[in-house]
């Protein structure tokens, strides 16, 4: 059965630039002086318990992989309580500064939970598109792939590629909201998780946040810096919160764009996204019914009823294409989904809309592979979808009872008019999940923290701005800065020269700028 997803995914916007489907991210810097890296008397071990020294004190062998950079790997303890146990590998890529010398490194994070970072260093389109030229002078960029990344870290594995398209594409057997779809719904989601724990094992109890969070201080480390600065963007905000509010004083300059509220249950979390992505589809139908090519007629609520019309009929008559997937409605919401992503992905969105009223459901189902990181041969470029579903079911415990996921679906549809009666799945995502929450949703505070950037963009659809306004108020020294416009997330080198400005002179020179700005 088709699984119509959402939370902190990639930012499909970039796929035109890079070839791939780019991440929600989020800026952070360090709060030595510009052009300054460690001390040269620094001990990575200092502070650090004895059972960690081991840990702290490792050394990268770094090795050339292309284009620049340089690459390693970083050896950490799989469960964090107990160090003296099981390992894991975590995959790390370097570019020096353009600047040469001895600078700081930003380490940055694009998201997910579940994106692959190391090409945000490696390949030079991306480090372009992502890394202003100031930042490129300034600091040694440094990505990594978390703990449960495939790729060189050590990995979640659940389904192969086959099993893989049946959990995304197939069409439920049953109609949408009956006691049959209901149980074929749990069915689907306990079979993956199973999957997911046969094939990853102990790993899969110990990719939560928290772990990243202590990951990424021993690379912090590693690379000689007494405090960190730290680039995450969309759920890579999570990680850096979170980081924030374990290690205050080792944070320098963190920029947290498309930020996520860590205060937030996964209810209303679920809830108040769906009401992001209803409220982006509003502006792309407002948008979209004052041009002639539109393929929606009348006002932008007449629109928004033809569109759910549309959507609904696909669940009665669902449309192939080529390879012989069908496009049912769950579907079609996920290729819509991946295009509201960003302004510049709208022309595209109303052209696969009008193809699908047409018969032809080709363009709508490549916008669901990008979305899910799905080649055209059929093999999928990473393991996001099983690492977003783990890292999220252990993160943030949710009512798995009838009457809570009952409640749960009533509030989606009440969020979404047109995408909350396809959203409402008649079961959680994490139902039957093998493996118990360990974390809880709570307010960070990072006390005693240097300042730390917050950015919302007013019409995100995946970290909503409200999300942005919270965690600024929860860091007690945080401070928010507001990107007027549609989209998900702020910063790029196609952002606007008052992000651009703000962001760049936070992070080189710890400048912080106008509260209260507003970027418009």
């Amino acid at each position: 059965m088709t699984r119509a997803k959402t939370a902190f995914r990639t930012r499909p916007a970039l796929a035109a630039l890079v070839g791939l489907v780019a991440l929600a991210l989020a800026l952070g810097g360090c709060a030595l002086g510009p052009g300054t890296g460690a001390a040269d008397d620094f001990d990575p071990t200092q502070g650090a318990p004895a059972e960690l020294q081991g840990f702290y004190g490792q050394q990268i062998d770094w090795s050339d992989c292309g284009d620049g950079a340089d690459c390693g790997a970083l050896t950490l303890p799989l469960d964090w309580s107990q160090p003296q146990g099981d390992t894991v590998s975590v995959a790390l890529a370097r570019k020096a500064a353009d600047g040469g010398g001895h600078h700081r490194a930003l380490v940055m994070n694009p998201g997910g939970p579940g994106a692959p970072a190391l090409q945000y260093a490696t390949d030079k389109s991306y480090r372009d598109y992502f890394f202003g030229s100031a930042l490129q002078r300034e600091f040694d960029i440094v990505t990594f792939d978390p703990r449960g990344v495939a790729g060189k870290s050590t990995p979640v594995r659940c389904v192969d590629a086959t099993q893989m398209d049946h959990y995304l594409y197939d069409l439920p057997a049953s109609p949408r909201g009956t006691p049959a779809y209901i149980a074929e719904s749990e069915a689907n989601s306990k079979a993956f998780g199973e999957a997911c724990q046969a094939n990853t094992g102990t790993l899969l109890g110990h990719v939560d946040t928290a772990s990243v969070a202590r990951d990424l201080d021993v690379l912090r480390a590693v690379l000689g810096q007494p405090q960190l600065d730290y680039l995450g963007y969309s759920y890579g905000t999570r990680i850096g919160a979170t980081y924030a509010d374990l290690f205050p004083e080792r944070v320098g300059a963190f920029v947290l764009d498309g930020a996520v509220d860590p205060s937030l249950s996964s209810e209303d979390m679920l809830v108040e996204q769906v009401g992001g992505f209803e409220s982006a589809a509003r502006s792309f139908l407002q948008n979209c019914v004052s041009n002639a090519s539109c393929p929606f007629t009348g006002t932008p609520d007449a629109a928004a009823t033809q569109l759910a019309a549309l959507i609904a009929g696909l669940d009665q008559h669902p449309l192939s294409v080529s390879d012989g997937r069908r496009l049912g409605s769950d579907t079609m919401v996920t290729a819509i989904s991946s295009a509201l992503y960003s302004r510049s992905q709208w022309g595209t969105l109303a052209r696969a809309i009008t193809r699908v009223s047409q018969g032809d459901a080709q363009s709508a189902m490549a916008l669901a592979d990008q979305y899910n990181s799905r080649s055209a041969d059929g093999t999928y470029e990473d393991n996001s979808t099983e690492v977003l579903t783990a890292v999220n079911c252990i993160d943030m415990p949710a009512d798995q009872t009838p009457e809570g996921v009952q409640r749960l679906n009533e509030r989606i549809r009440a969020a979404g008019p047109v995408f909350g009666q396809f959203q409402a799945n008649g079961t959680a995502m994490c139902s039957g999940w093998p493996v118990p929450p360990t974390g809880t949703p709570h307010r960070v505070s990072a006390t005693g923290s240097a300042p730390i950037m917050v950015i919302g963009t007013t019409g995100d659809p995946a970290t909503p701005y409200a999300w942005a306004q919270s965690l600024a108020d929860q860091l007690d020294h945080g401070f928010l800065v507001t990107n007027v416009g549609e989209g998900h997330t702020a910063y790029s080198s196609t952002a606007s020269t008052c992000i651009t400005r703000a962001v760049e002179r936070f992070l080189v020179s710890g400048e912080q700028p106008a509260d209260g700005l507003r970027c418009e």
